[in-house]
């Protein structure tokens, strides 16, 4: 019952914990200690309740445990490693025949995004990426983070009007807004 319920899971929970700790390898051993919680307390899980929050909820209890125990924040990706990463995504994401400036510019695009998504702090980070990319409703949200609802709609709203005013800032150093 557990694989059919909570291993289809395993991707968007990996993309998770990726976001979380910025290192593949640390991202591989959260996913590990997420899955053998899980399974280990499966018989608390309620069959028909969402199992993807669910298995969020421990794999942010995790994270939120790892990082008290070692009193300091998980170390970010390095640049070089960033981009060996965007490099190795485009080669696989991009159609082959595009036009070679609307490549570069996307991928100049996708990395500013990035850049202003991992400057924000975590509590803002966290909102975004569960809505936007795990694609939690704000209940399920609150619910995997223990946090009120109005403050999970306070942080998207904030979030988003950070990385609005970020990306706007960077188009106009640029030269390129549209006024």
């Amino acid at each position: 019952m557990f694989e059919q319920v909570a291993l289809p899971h395993l991707d968007a929970v990996y993309t998770a914990a990726l976001r979380l700790t910025h290192n593949s390898d640390d991202a591989k051993d959260l996913l590990q200690d997420t899955i053998l919680r899980a399974y280990r307390f499966f018989d608390q899980f309620k069959i028909g309740t969402n199992c993807r929050a669910w298995l969020l909820t421990i794999l942010y209890n995790n994270f939120r445990n790892n990082c008290r125990r070692h009193t300091r924040e998980q170390l970010a990706a390095t640049v070089e490693q960033f981009d060996h990463q965007a490099e190795t995504r485009s080669l696989v994401d991009d159609p082959p025949l595009r036009n070679p400036e609307e490549l570069i510019a996307t991928r100049m695009a996708a990395r500013r995004f990035e850049v202003v998504l991992n400057s924000l702090p975590s509590e803002f980070r966290e909102v975004l990426i569960l809505v936007d990319v795990q694609e939690l409703n704000y209940q399920e949200i609150a619910d995997v983070l223990e946090i009120p609802l109005g403050t999970v709609k306070s942080r998207v709203s904030r979030a988003r009007a950070m990385i609005r005013k970020a990306m706007l800032k960077a188009a106009v150093s640029r030269g390129k807004t549209g006024s």
